[in-house]
């Protein structure tokens, strides 16, 4: 059996650091205003059609992580920025899945072990690992092709409420 950072399950093991309350991303908080957040110059920030009805979305082709220059994308929701979604290197997934873990603890919710390895063999596979109360997420997944892709994400607590009561706003009048 080959071995890939993507055998992450075996990482709870790992020792914790001191959980922290995950309240944004850097120095942009949760409940920002997108004009503080476009201001803050985090990145080159471009307005996109959102892919969930309520969202505004900006995607970002040059956010700092480390040494890397990586894509990402920055949601909004009446105004307040809430998420932010990192594209990160498949190759590097082991050593940022260790950091999150020395700086936020063990996992607060992640995917059994088998759905790790069947990222290394099985087309169209998903796993995650969730830190700091679900509010900071290292998803992976491939496709039907085998390429292999890591999403880090920074989310409100609040986001899927917030989200769902916007949703709801725009259905209710005609219910």
């Amino acid at each position: 059996m080959r071995k890939s950072g993507y055998l992450l399950g075996a990482i709870v093991a790992l020792h914790a650091g001191a959980s922290q309350a995950v309240d944004g991303y850097k120095n942009l908080h949760f409940g920002d205003s997108r004009q503080t957040v476009l201001e803050s110059k985090i990145c080159t920030l471009t307005p996109r059609t959102a892919p969930i009805e309520g969202l505004e979305y900006y995607s970002c082709p040059d956010l700092k992580l480390g040494k890397d220059s990586l894509e990402a994308g920055l949601f909004f929701i009446d105004n307040r920025f809430l998420r932010i979604s990192i594209v990160t290197p498949v190759e590097k997934s082991f050593l940022i899945a260790q950091g999150l873990t020395e700086k936020y603890g063990p996992p607060s919710s992640q995917s059994p072990s088998d759905h790790f390895i069947k990222l290394d063999n099985q087309p169209n596979s998903h796993a995650f690992m969730a830190f700091d109360n679900n509010t900071v997420f290292y998803k992976f997944s491939t496709n039907a092709d085998m390429k292999r892709q890591a999403l880090l994400i920074y989310t409100s607590p609040d986001y899927e409420k917030i989200l769902v009561k916007k949703q709801l706003k725009g259905i209710n009048p005609d219910l």
